[in-house]
């Protein structure tokens, strides 16, 4: 048996199969439903600060027939796998490919702002959200002529204020695209934090295709059958959404790593969309708010990257 045969059977089994992991997947998958105790007008739970938006100020809900583009939602259950990193590239190699494409930031950690270099004074999607107001004056120029909304600077308090928020309002992100004046051209590139929260169930709400990232790791390996519940509803809707795996950052000098993806791809079968190499020169050039893209000579994670564009806008991923 080889040494990809081993992980496999060891990996290959109920992830609840004892009672600390049933207990920590339950942890998992608790993390998002509204505690009453502690929200607002429940009886002793804090009240909304001054950023919240008023109680008594409900949302128009939101038009499902004016938001046509296609959305695409980057996720994964443990961080550090590289979505911000591949959401910026991303951005970049549609637009080349003559997208028209939005690259929009759920995650407070606001890793889209540092990637494109984007003006840190403007307000983003946190700030804007709580004082109820429109995301329509927030669209900054990223790379190639794409457009980015990143999530902006937040506090700690702005940050639990906007998340009981949401909790509460399931059509907060589908409202705000509809207001943005996307078209069938448009293409929405998601960003969504790491784990089981109100972010990325908002995301898959209007998501028509969803990309998990992963690595050729055990961690990412792990994690498989967490991300399968979550993602179980959504794949039964009409129409349903489209799921896909990305394998990132793969070290080919590492056998290891390479005894992983051969797991992973036995695992997820036709799912596992594409491999994205290593390359150090994408994490520098996004360090300095620079292209990725722009410098592809003998980059096997460039070429990676436009062969993931060409494969997203196929008829057979984007409808």
């Amino acid at each position: 048996m080889s040494r990809a045969d081993d992980i496999f059977v060891l990996f290959d089994k109920n992830t609840a199969s004892n009672d600390h992991e049933t207990t920590s997947m339950r942890h998992f998958f608790e993390d998002v439903p509204v505690d009453e105790s502690t929200a607002p007008g429940m009886g002793g739970g804090p009240s909304f600060s001054r950023y919240a938006p008023s109680a008594n100020e409900q949302p128009q809900p939101a038009n499902a027939t004016a938001r046509h583009a296609r959305v695409v939602a980057l996720v994964s259950v443990n961080g550090g796998v590289g979505r911000s990193t591949l959401v910026t590239a991303l951005s970049s190699g549609l637009q080349r490919l003559g997208q028209s494409v939005l690259a929009l930031d759920l995650d407070p950690q606001n890793a889209l702002n540092h990637h494109f270099g984007l003006n840190h004074a403007l307000p983003g999607i946190g700030r804007t959200s709580l004082r109820n107001e429109c995301w329509d004056q927030l669209v900054q120029s990223g790379f190639c002529g794409c457009r980015v909304v990143s999530f902006g600077e937040t506090d700690i308090h702005q940050q639990d204020d906007l998340l009981r928020w949401l909790k509460q309002e399931p059509g907060w992100l589908a409202q705000h695209l509809s207001g943005l004046g996307l078209g069938e051209q448009d293409i929405v590139i998601m960003d969504t934090p790491a784990g089981n929260n109100v972010y990325l169930h908002q995301a898959l709400e209007v998501a028509d295709v969803v990309l998990v990232i992963a690595q050729a790791d055990a961690a990412s390996l792990g994690t498989l059958e967490q991300m399968d519940l979550l993602l179980a509803p959504h794949l039964e809707r009409n129409p349903p959404l489209r799921c896909h795996f990305v394998i990132n950052q793969l070290d080919e000098t590492s056998a290891f790593s390479l005894d992983m993806l051969d797991v992973f791809k036995r695992r997820l079968g036709d799912n596992l969309l594409e491999v994205v190499h290593r390359d150090s020169a994408i994490s520098e050039a996004l360090a300095f708010g620079d292209d990725p893209l722009d410098n592809e000579a003998a980059s096997m994670a460039c070429d990676d990257i436009h062969e993931l564009c060409r494969l997203l806008i196929s008829p057979r991923i984007l409808p």
